[in-house]
């Protein structure tokens, strides 16, 4: 069953006096399956997710909420957790200091508060929330600044063996933080996906309706329903791979059999056939691929538990052609999962429908305030830009410099008596037009 953000409420948090965002989908009233948080530095869109990535939401390791121990009472804060189909109701929460929901089941239709009425979480109920939240998977990508990039010390593949992968597979994890820094998690993890189906296998051909089989009928039928996790991979990354001639050779993989070692399966050179280190690729590119397929390896290993994802800065280091496609790139990875996206690029912002983007301002006394976006899915960036960013004029200095010139001389030109000066100055005003790609009637704030 998996769980859904519903509401969002802050107040005396830091540049949050009291703010409360409405995740849910104005049409229908459920939580949204996809969030984009857009607005100026300094406006609270990581301070978001790392809140709701903390031990006091999902519980994900390595969340960076620290500074929320020091909060002085009457600071607080509200989540509002539902399961897709129902919503709950905010209760108080153990620190006295803020409030948290309880979880909602829809089945039973059952509600049950973790809290006791002095706001002080009970024994049983804090039992009941833990199990509610250890039932689904949360994800954390902390943006690549804020990590220490043990990725970029690549030599070779990530560094894991068979045997971390086996010891994985007996106490396996539900609360994640992806990232640069955590590429040899993802590969152990790929190693547990890899020798679990093989083991599947080992037990499918045993079962007794089919050791009358052939082996070949047996294994066709297997592998039908149980997807290679390497073939799946390498058609997540190929449309990313396929831009710079390179594909993922899972074909050619080394498995490993001993306990000692490691899965070797490389990107390849297409034109030339030739092996492409993974420390040799670019490091946005590099960083987009072990984030993707992180993402794939863990809700492969939880199938159909959906989950949570915050991402941070999706848009790090990659060219604006890997960004108009990004988020489909991403709900391939994590199917089913309720995303939120922090961003500062209009090309990963006009993805989502505008109730779906929620836009941080500073009021006049410097708190935050938040908005929903105006500009439809799929729109130009630019009027993203304009119209969400609220970013005034997509022009330089020089410019604008040459707009007012160019507006001038619109003006000027039908003025002119003099053949040789008008000649001259339409000569200027369409040069400058084909220039800077003005237009007669254009608008252009400054």
């Amino acid at each position: 069953m998996a769980l859904r953000i519903r509401t969002l409420r802050l107040s005396g948090i830091r540049q949050f006096r009291d703010v409360t965002f409405d995740f849910s989908d104005p049409a229908t009233g459920k939580p949204l399956d996809r969030v984009c948080l857009i607005g100026g530095n300094g406006t609270g869109k990581s301070t978001l997710l790392r809140l709701l990535a903390s031990e006091l939401v999902l519980n994900i390791p390595g969340s960076g909420t620290s500074w929320m121990k020091k909060l002085k009472t009457p600071s607080y804060w509200a989540v509002e957790l539902a399961n897709g189909a129902e919503t709950g109701t905010r209760v108080p929460l153990s620190n006295g200091k803020g409030w948290i929901t309880h979880y909602c089941d829809a089945t039973s239709k059952n509600t049950m508060n973790p809290y006791s009425s002095e706001g002080r979480m009970t024994t049983e109920k804090s039992q009941f929330w833990d199990a509610a939240l250890k039932d689904s998977i949360a994800v954390y990508c902390p943006p690549d600044a804020e990590l220490s990039p043990s990725s970029s010390k690549l030599t070779d593949v990530p560094s894991s063996n068979l045997d971390q992968a086996l010891r994985f597979l007996k106490q396996p994890n539900s609360k994640f933080k992806v990232g640069q820094d955590s590429v040899i998690e993802f590969w152990k993890l790929l190693i547990a996906l890899v020798k679990s189906r093989e083991a599947r296998l080992l037990e499918y051909h045993r079962q007794p309706e089919n050791r009358e089989r052939t082996i070949r009928e047996v294994e066709e039928e297997f592998l039908a329903r149980n997807p290679d996790i390497l073939k799946e991979l390498s058609e997540l990354w190929e449309p990313i791979l396929a831009k710079a001639g390179l594909a993922f050779d899972y074909g050619k993989a080394s498995l490993p059999v001993q306990l000692t070692e490691n899965l070797k399966a490389y990107i390849r050179l297409l034109a030339e056939d030739a092996v492409i280190p993974y420390a040799e690729l670019s490091t946005g590119i590099r960083s987009f691929l072990f984030r993707l397929g992180h993402l794939l390896t863990i809700f492969r290993f939880h199938p159909g538990k959906g989950g949570i994802v915050l991402i941070d800065e999706p848009e790090n280091s990659l060219h604006p052609d890997f960004l108009f496609e990004l988020l489909s790139h991403y709900k391939r990875a994590a199917p089913g999962a309720q995303m939120f996206f922090a961003t500062h690029s209009p090309i990963v912002a006009a993805q989502f429908k505008p109730e779906e983007r929620f836009i941080l301002e500073f009021d006049a006394d410097s708190g935050v305030v938040v908005r929903r976006g105006v500009t439809p899915e799929g729109d130009d960036p630019n009027d993203v830009l304009l119209r969400d960013f609220a970013v005034r004029t997509l022009y330089g200095p020089k410019g604008l410099e040459n707009w007012k010139r160019f507006r001038k001389l619109d003006q000027s030109i039908q003025q002119a008596t003099d053949p040789k000066i008008r000649k001259e100055m339409l000569h200027e005003y369409l040069e400058l037009g084909r220039t800077y790609n003005f237009g007669p009637h254009d608008e252009v704030s400054s």
